[in-house]
């Protein structure tokens, strides 16, 4: 059969289905018959693995929060997103980049709202009620993370959108607008060769040894649209693509493709539709688990689930018997393991003990 498209292009037709799909037979056939109803994404195998001795620094969107949170509470060695949520590649590239120089603060982005004093270069939960006090948390922060990327193992960066916002009185990208009129900002779409080229000036200052995580945020961004947040997203998706290709030490995690794909779900999304639920997190964490941990460390991290499985325990009567040997045995635990910091732990067990009353 032969039919013409719509420019004229005429192609032949083919009826046959099994021919249509021989050359993917097997595959599609597969799928067809997958009793879970889902195409699962291949979890990628670093060479690389984070351990109890790595130095670890995330930031970006909110995932990198989700991740960095799950990381603390297994205890590893990270610092999460110091300059609270970033979205653009650019501003996250930016702040880190003033850390490790402890650059001064742009004051020409510094407002006053409420009485209370912000930068339009970081997220709004930074604020302090003078200026001074202002200038002085952000050179707090700054020594924070430059300590971090000192001798950093593994950078986890997660870029939220490719729209940026500028500040038509700078002429300069922001991280945040802070809610001010619209008319003093200009919207545009950044490039990839924008982002490549803010993130070749960050990686030249990154000890050799780290190793870049990228992943593109799982979150949507309603703001221009949902076409116009795919178009974002795979700008980001793209470019790191290309740093992938171009530095050995940059890698993917596909947390973008979990969350749209093999969750594709609108039970995974929050009531706002936009952020993943707790499921899906911890859905995309086992991923994280399973790439980026060896066998020893996630035997520390099984060790470790006991513990906290424990300390979530609410005792109807603390000071019972069972309570109080449960107790003890909690503590021995935490110091059965070595490779985790737990002191602070251990201590508020021992709080808990009750002395017995002399009679």
């Amino acid at each position: 059969m032969i039919l013409s498209n719509k420019f004229g292009y005429k192609s032949k037709v083919c009826l046959d289905v099994d021919k249509i799909i021989s050359p993917t037979k097997p595959y599609i056939v597969k799928m067809m018959y997958n009793e879970t109803f889902r195409t699962p994404i291949k979890a990628p195998i670093y060479e690389k693995k984070i351990n109890y001795k790595s130095k670890i620094l995330s930031i970006g969107s909110c995932f990198s929060s989700n991740i960095g949170e799950k990381l603390k509470e297994y205890r590893f060695n990270i610092l999460s997103n110091p300059f609270g949520t970033l979205f653009n590649p650019i501003s996250i590239h930016q702040n880190l980049r003033s850390a490790l120089h402890t650059s001064s603060l742009n004051n020409d982005h510094i407002i006053s709202e409420n009485n209370f004093v912000k930068s339009l270069d970081y997220h709004s939960d930074i604020t302090s009620e003078s200026t001074e006090n202002f200038h002085q948390s952000i050179l707090e922060k700054n020594l924070l993370v430059k300590n971090q990327m000192d001798d950093l193992d593994f950078l986890l960066i997660t870029w939220g959108s490719s729209f940026v916002f500028e500040y038509n009185k700078t002429k300069k990208i922001v991280a945040n607008c802070h809610k001010l009129p619209s008319k003093e900002f200009t919207q545009r779409l950044l490039s990839p060769e924008e982002i490549v080229l803010s993130f070749d000036e960050l990686l030249s200052f990154l000890p050799k040894k780290t190793t870049i995580l990228l992943t593109v945020s799982p979150i949507r961004h309603f703001r221009n649209g949902l076409t116009e947040n795919n178009l974002s997203k795979s700008i980001l998706r793209y470019t790191s693509h290309i740093l992938e290709q171009k530095y050995s030490n940059v890698s993917y995690f596909p947390s973008f493709e979990i969350m749209t794909d093999e969750l594709r779900d609108y039970r995974f999304y929050k009531e706002d539709m936009v952020h993943p639920t707790d499921q899906a997190i911890l859905y995309i964490w086992d991923y994280v688990k399973n790439s980026l941990f060896n066998d020893s460390t996630k035997s520390v991290m099984e060790k470790w689930d006991k513990v906290l499985r424990g300390v979530r325990h609410k005792p109807i009567n603390p000071d019972s018997e069972a309570h109080q040997n449960f107790l003890k045995k909690m503590i021995t635990l935490c110091e059965s393991i070595n490779e985790i910091e737990k002191d602070d732990l251990i201590l508020s067990l021992k709080e808990q003990i009750v002395t017995p009353k002399s009679h």
